[in-house]
C-alpha cells in the first residue's frame, strides 16, 4: 500500500506541474512541440513511478511527425500514458466531458488541443469530432481514439462505435490500429498498484485516402480484427501473468 500511496502522490503532483506547464505554453503561444514535451514527460514520470515498462513493437508502422489516426483498445489510463510515452508524433485525444470539470487539468487539455465530447449528445459529439478532424489537418496533429467508448475493466475487447471510423475517413490520412494489453491488471480495483509490463503493438497502417462513408463498416471490422489479433498475440507472449504476482 505504501507504493500505491507514493504512486498516487506522484500522479497528483506531476499532473499539476505538467498541466501548469501546458497552460504557460498556451499563454506564450508555444508551438505544438512544447505540448508534446509535456505529454511525453508527464507520461514517462507516471509510468516510472508505477514501475510499469512499456514493451512496444511495430513502431516502424508509425510515420514520425506525420498526422495519423491511432485507434486503440482501452483498458485503463495507462493506455494513454503508454501512447504518449512511445509514439513519435504530436498526439491528441478525444476525451469524455467528465474530464472537463477537473480544475487546471481541463484547461491544460484544451490548451494542448484535446477535445471533450458529451457521449450522450450525438450532435455535440459529432461536431466535436468534426472540429478535432479539422484541427488535426490544419496543425499536423495525430489523433488517438478509443472506439469502444469506455474502458474494459476485464481486458476483453468490446464492441466498436461507428462514429470513430466516420471521423477517421473524413481525415483522409492514415489509420494505425494499436493494441495495448496489461492495463486492466495494474490497478484492477483502483486501490492497489500491481506493476505489470504493458505490451503495445502497432499494426500495419490503413490508408484512408479515397474511402468514403460507405466504407465505414468495413473499416471498423478490419480495425477491430487487427486489434483483436494483436491482443491475442500479446497475451501469448506476456512474460508476467497477473494471477502469479502479489499485490503491492
Amino acid at each position: 500500500m505504501i507504493r500505491t500511496l507514493a504512486f498516487s502522490i506522484v500522479v497528483l503532483v506531476s499532473t499539476i506541474f505538467f498541466s501548469l506547464a501546458a497552460i504557460v505554453a498556451g499563454l506564450v503561444r508555444a508551438k505544438k512541440g512544447a505540448y508534446d514535451w509535456v505529454h511525453r514527460n508527464w507520461s514517462r514520470t507516471v509510468l516510472r513511478a508505477a514501475g510499469v515498462k512499456v514493451e512496444v513493437t511495430g513502431l516502424e508502422n508509425v510515420r514520425p511527425g506525420g498526422a495519423q489516426i491511432f485507434v486503440c483498445n482501452h483498458q485503463s489510463m495507462f493506455d494513454i500514458w503508454a501512447m504518449f510515452a512511445t509514439l513519435p508524433v504530436s498526439l491528441r485525444f478525444i476525451a469524455k466531458k467528465e474530464l472537463s470539470r477537473i480544475p487546471v487539468f481541463a484547461h491544460a487539455m484544451r490548451q494542448a488541443g484535446h477535445v471533450f465530447i458529451d457521449r450522450t449528445d450525438r450532435s455535440q459529439a459529432a461536431e466535436a469530432m468534426r472540429r478535432a478532424g479539422e484541427r488535426m489537418k490544419n496543425e499536423g496533429l495525430s489523433l488517438g481514439l478509443f472506439p469502444e467508448g469506455t474502458r474494459s475493466r476485464d481486458g476483453a475487447l468490446g464492441a466498436f462505435k461507428k462514429g470513430t471510423f466516420a471521423l477517421a475517413i473524413e481525415t483522409q490520412t492514415t489509420l494505425v490500429p494499436i493494441a495495448v494489453d496489461g492495463g486492466a491488471e495494474i490497478m484492477p480495483d483502483g486501490l492497489r498498484l500491481r506493476p505489470r509490463p504493458l505490451l503495445m503493438r502497432c499494426g500495419a497502417p490503413i490508408e484512408l485516402s479515397g474511402l468514403d462513408a460507405g466504407d465505414r463498416d468495413d473499416l471498423l471490422a478490419r480495425s477491430r480484427a487487427e486489434i483483436s489479433g494483436m491482443l491475442e498475440e500479446a497475451r501469448r507472449e506476456r512474460p508476467l501473468r497477473a494471477e502469479s504476482s502479489p499485490a503491492v
